[in-house]
């Protein structure tokens, strides 16, 4: 019968992936970074690369994120690197492998955007947009959470 893995092996699991997934994933912005400034730069900001090569840059280190938390652990039933040094697998209720598609939604839509700065994909995300739509999603969420507190004070006071 199985059961739930213990939080302190997951959390260690997600800690080496987390670890893994930056690393390999600011590997196409280093490349693209040292080809642009024709040296050797260690660095996995896509800022201060013209528009082009930081949106191919984002979106290799976005296929390489997607490869590394979707692919792997589809091909290998369920582990990604980090759950396989501890012996984890992710399932589903029925205790069957998960599909590419529940991988995808697990990880792209739910990981990334819930997970805000703690993952480097969704970084290269807020960035992307940033640099090709000229707009500052984080200052601008921060300004509509603010207006819309002082607003419902205002409310309240009345």
């Amino acid at each position: 019968m199985l059961k739930q893995a213990p939080v302190a092996k997951r959390f260690l699991a997600f800690l080496i992936d987390w670890y893994l997934s930056t690393l390999i994933g600011s590997l196409p912005v280093i490349i693209i970074r040292s080809f642009q400034y024709k040296d050797l730069v260690i660095s996995n900001s896509l800022e201060g690369l013209s528009v082009n090569k930081a949106c191919m840059a984002g979106f290799l280190a976005l296929i390489t994120h997607f490869i590394y938390y979707c692919l792997i652990p589809y091909k290998s039933k369920g582990q990604t690197l980090g759950w396989r040094l501890f012996g984890l697998k992710l399932l589903t209720l029925d205790k069957t492998s998960v599909s590419l598609k529940t991988m995808t939604l697990r990880h792209m839509a739910f990981v990334v955007l819930l997970q805000g700065y703690l993952t480097s994909s969704n970084i290269y995300i807020i960035t992307l947009i940033k640099i090709v739509f000229n707009l500052d999603i984080i200052a601008y969420c921060f300004y509509r959470v603010n207006y819309s507190k002082s607003y419902r004070t205002c409310l309240s006071v009345k």
